[in-house]
């Protein structure tokens, strides 16, 4: 077939199909006449610089106590491992990993931080919102280490609750290490992470809660069902205190 190009002439205007345009009526009318400004969350790298700050702090608890990631991972779920853990890294009391805590519910306070930020556009005091909720979370996990030691020396397991205490500090180390960067991603990149970080928390309470619960049912004695539903309550009663504050808000 043949094909003319455009070197010969233009082809009769008439033989084309006519048609009216769908368009006409129809004109939308214009209602932004200048540029519209892309709107971006620019926090001067205030979370990314608080969450480099707790990772140099983990780093430097792991080689100050001489932690090993596997044998952390395997301590959480062994009780001889955790044995062999709690002689190498020389852990004496509960203080010797105090630093746990305070990382993990520091990342978890970023995260509700990052949360009403950009998700609610809520503020409180501004940029001092996140050391305010570092210091509620710090509150409750030092009430609730209060209660469960003056649990376990009322029942008479003193020993078996330190073994519980440390299991659970295994377990907020694991969660911290996934958080942080996750934390990260949710502030700059996408604020959907601050859900993942909260499927992390909530996966690491399942884990914490059912490991240390097995630990007291095998290591206690006569009072074992008396501190295990002791434990349950102060466990899950927080969390569903504060399930029915979000729900009336």
């Amino acid at each position: 077939m043949f094909c003319e190009d455009s070197i010969f002439s233009i082809p009769d205007q008439s033989l084309l199909p006519d048609h009216s345009s769908l368009f006409v009526g129809h004109e939308m009318p214009v209602r932004h006449y200048d540029a519209v400004p892309h709107e971006t969350q620019d926090d001067g790298g205030y979370i990314f610089a608080f969450s480099v700050g707790l990772a140099l702090l983990l780093m430097f608890f792991l080689l100050f106590r001489k932690m090993k990631l596997k044998n952390v991972l395997m301590a959480s779920f062994s009780d001889s491992k955790m044995s062999v853990l709690i002689r190498d890294s020389k852990v004496k009391n509960d203080f010797s990993l105090f630093p746990i805590p305070l990382i993990y519910y520091s990342a978890l306070a970023m995260t509700a931080y990052i949360a009403m930020r950009d998700i609610y556009q809520t503020h409180i005091w501004g940029v001092t919102d996140l050391p305010f909720m570092i210091g509620v979370l710090m509150s409750f996990s030092l009430i609730r280490h209060s209660l469960i030691k003056l649990l376990g020396f009322i029942c008479g397991e003193s020993a078996t609750i330190k073994n519980y205490t440390v299991a659970c500090n295994l377990f907020q180390m694991m969660g911290a290490i996934l958080a942080i960067p996750l934390v990260i991603i949710a502030g700059y990149v996408n604020v959907l992470y601050v859900w993942v970080v909260l499927a992390v928390v909530g996966l690491v309470f399942l884990l914490r809660l059912a490991r240390g619960l097995a630990m007291v049912l095998s290591r206690s004695g006569v009072s074992k069902l008396y501190l295990f539903y002791y434990l349950c309550i102060i466990e899950i009663v927080p969390i569903l205190i504060v399930a029915k504050i979000l729900i009336t808000l």
